[in-house]
């Protein structure tokens, strides 16, 4: 299967759940379809981004 139909499906499935797919995970997305990192990077940088987001003090606490 290829890079490209394998995000797609991803963000398919994701969303159908209900999930929220975010443009700085597209923009990840699309490096890894054209090869400009791999699959463990992209899984870095996306559990970066959401440990970063649940450390974030919530608005108005």
């Amino acid at each position: 299967m290829d890079r490209e139909r394998v995000i797609k499906e991803a963000i398919h499935s994701g969303e159908m759940e209900g999930a929220y797919v975010s443009a700085e995970f597209r923009e990840d997305a699309d490096e890894y379809v054209a090869g400009d990192i791999s699959i463990e990077e992209l899984m870095t940088r996306t559990k970066r981004r959401w440990s970063s987001r649940k450390k974030a003090p919530a608005h108005g606490a």
